[in-house]
């Protein structure tokens, strides 16, 4: 009788143990991802702070040449990738008063007025200070904005969008995948993703996801109800990261997929920004100004 209370007590106790550990381990990896997208957000913002100064981009906004600003653009964004390997970066330029100018990924919707959805932008234009988010939009993806001046006067802003493509590489190194879903409620404004792949009430916002992750919430739809940090699922551990707007309020989330065994130790490089631009293309007396990162 002594030997089975002692076995029980043993057993009580080396799950707490493994539970406490497994909390752990999740903690970790939530930081992990947490600190990343916050690394991708800042070199969003770097990006746009450091285009706003260009002054081609500058002459070409001022003197409303947008042809000759998209070939401007198309150099740059090959810059970032012959030195980065980053694919994923797109930039758009707007008016002072919130319509498009240029889009580097298309020639349609020029002059569209961006002043009724995009929240992030009217924030530029009201502050005329940078600022990056994970910002509701046609896509939901990270949007870091800058204000373009010329001669201190305020004449629109530059925008460098980045999806969660790279993000998701990155922390496949440490064993960590992620699909990054929206509530299906924000296809009204998210029109992309109308046609994407649904999870119930949300829907996956890239058009290559990681299939197992998809399959294991198909299959346990409690999971979506996130009453727990995080669910065992066989070997894995399932978990959410909320991605909330500029206003707080919660858009989708980062599910995060990895086995109950991994312990984070992995490293993933740093980025690294070295010559994308030569520093002779921007005006040096641009004044400095508060940078809000959300």
């Amino acid at each position: 009788m002594i030997i089975v209370i002692l076995l029980f007590f043993l057993k009580k106790y080396d799950d707490i143990t493994t539970k406490n550990q497994l909390d752990i381990v999740v903690s970790n990896n939530i930081e992990l991802i947490t600190s990343e997208l916050s690394q991708q957000k800042k070199y969003a913002l770097s990006l746009a702070i450091l285009f706003a100064k260009n002054p081609h981009i500058v002459n070409t906004l001022k003197n409303n040449q947008p042809k000759k600003l998209k070939k401007e653009l198309d150099i740059l964004i090959q810059s970032i990738s012959n030195y980065t390997k980053q694919k994923n970066i797109q930039i758009q330029v707007h008016t002072k008063d919130l319509k498009v100018f240029v889009r580097s990924w298309e020639d349609k919707d020029t002059g569209l007025n961006l002043k009724s959805f995009r929240k992030g932008l009217v924030k530029v234009q009201k502050t005329q200070q940078p600022f990056v988010s994970n910002e509701l939009g046609k896509r939901f993806n990270i949007k870091a904005i800058a204000p373009i001046f010329e001669k201190e006067e305020y004449i629109g802003s530059i925008e460098i969008i980045i999806d969660y493509s790279s993000l998701k590489k990155r922390l496949k190194i440490s064993g960590i995948q992620i699909l990054p879903i929206i509530h299906e409620k924000f296809l009204n404004i998210a029109l992309t993703y109308k046609d994407n792949k649904k999870l119930y009430n949300y829907v996956i916002i890239e058009n290559q996801y990681n299939e197992n992750i998809y399959n294991t919430l198909f299959k346990n739809k409690n999971i979506l109800s996130q009453k727990k940090l995080y669910y065992e699922i066989d070997d894995t551990i399932i978990t959410f990261v909320p991605l909330g707007n500029i206003e707080k309020e919660t858009i989708g989330y980062l599910v995060a997929h990895f086995k109950n065994s991994n312990q984070n130790f992995s490293y993933i490089p740093s980025y690294e920004y070295k010559g994308i631009i030569n520093d002779n293309n921007f005006n040096k007396n641009m004044k400095q100004r508060n940078i809000t990162i959300k």
